[in-house]
């Protein structure tokens, strides 16, 4: 089991697997406010390693500390912060020209054993966005692993059947929403703690109807309010948003 804590919540995976360590990685999509950023790296357990793709490593710069490594093509990245990290030895430098986007090379370095967490995904070109969710979709199913994705704005979290999630808002705070997607075609799916709940109920990808729910009046009355979702079968998306 896992707990991370965001600063719009703590978000705890329960899959019967030991405590495992965090690589964490910032991507070059919307920039990660620094304060959430720094706030959630020192937040992590255990001894994390950090990489960045590519404008990634200016999200870091702007948080004030540095990356473990860095892989990309050096297009988007500051070109002095770009140029110290192939001096440092910390980067790993690819032709503009390559078959492969600065994640999916990203994806090939980071230690398999860790859980991934990445930021810096969101926002940008729809399909910069769409490309990265479906490669990091994939490398979940391939997998059979949970992959974190999160910044100030958003967490979602690629969730494999067997997997247990439980989200704890800050006291007197709720999120804006709680959205369930199928990533596979169908996928099997519980959740509690919310206004619409749903009980071993079957999700399909090409029917997306399991968005923008809410915490329930009932559960923010409790002493530690909380959703918990349950994903049953296939691979599912539980998104928080706020």
């Amino acid at each position: 089991m896992n707990k991370l804590f965001f600063p719009q919540g703590t978000l705890s995976i329960e899959d019967n697997k030991p405590v495992q360590e965090i690589a964490f990685s910032v991507c070059g999509g919307r920039k990660p406010a620094a304060a959430w950023l720094n706030m959630t790296t020192e937040k992590l357990p255990g001894t994390p390693e950090f990489f960045a793709a590519d404008k990634g490593l200016d999200y870091y710069h702007a948080a004030r500390f540095y990356p473990d490594k860095v892989i990309g093509d050096g297009d988007s990245a500051d070109s002095d912060l770009w140029k110290q990290a192939v001096e440092s030895g910390k980067a790993e430098v690819f032709p503009m020209d390559k078959s492969k986007t600065d994640l999916q090379l990203l994806l090939e370095i980071l230690p398999p054993e860790k859980l991934w967490i990445f930021s810096g995904v969101y926002g940008g070109r729809l399909d910069h966005l769409l490309s990265a969710f479906e490669t990091l979709g994939a490398a979940a199913l391939q997998k059979n692993r949970t992959i974190v994705l999160a910044d100030e704005r958003e967490i979602t979290v690629f969730v494999p059947a067997g997997v247990k999630i439980k989200f704890y808002p800050p006291a007197e705070e709720t999120p804006v929403a709680v959205s369930l997607l199928a990533f596979t075609e169908k996928s099997k799916v519980s959740i509690t703690g919310t206004k619409w709940q749903l009980e071993e109920t079957e999700l399909s990808r090409n029917n997306p109807f399991a968005i923008s729910n809410e915490m329930s009046e009932a559960e923010q009355l409790k002493e530690l309010p909380h959703i918990t979702f349950s994903c049953l079968a296939g691979m599912t998306v539980f998104y928080v948003a706020g």
